[in-house]
């Protein structure tokens, strides 16, 4: 009885540590995604806008080298919850006619089944690929230089 009492307290022991070593992605902060894009920062400060704008996004702060945006708030009645995503931008100058966006994505989910609203700061997205290519196609097209410059 013994021998077996410790056979199955070994094999509970073993699952509940065998995801030790994904628990720390879960609770370690999400690093935003980065890339570099040529332009200075106010260029590149106006693209992003538009981008949002784009992505039928609603920019619902612009201060400096800071952007925030949300999405429409989508509903889903088979699930019975409604999410939105929270995108945040940074800019920073990185060399001459160079600036870094580093883009951070926030969920929010409300769900009668959960109980309430959750967050969650996501990994990986497709948004963060179809955000950052949106940005670029907005300064080849040159669009964003004639917004900076009524700044």
């Amino acid at each position: 009885m013994k021998l077996i009492r410790s056979f199955l307290l070994l094999v509970a022991s073993a699952f509940l540590l065998g995801g030790c070593e994904s628990m720390e992605d879960r609770f370690s902060a999400v690093p935003p995604k980065v890339q570099v894009f040529n332009g200075d920062q106010v260029v590149v400060s106006a693209a992003a806008l538009q981008a949002f704008k784009r992505l039928d996004f609603l920019v619902t702060r612009s201060k400096g080298r800071d952007l925030e945006a949300v999405s429409r708030i989508h509903t889903s009645a088979a699930f019975a919850d409604s999410r939105q995503l929270t995108a945040k931008v940074h800019l920073s100058d990185v060399g001459p006619g160079k600036t870094e966006v580093e883009l951070g994505l926030t969920e929010q989910v409300q769900s009668e089944h959960l109980g309430g609203t959750s967050q969650q700061t996501l990994r990986d997205h497709s948004f963060f690929q179809l955000y950052f290519t949106t940005l670029q196609q907005v300064l080849d097209e040159g669009g964003a230089a004639g917004a900076a410059n009524k700044n």
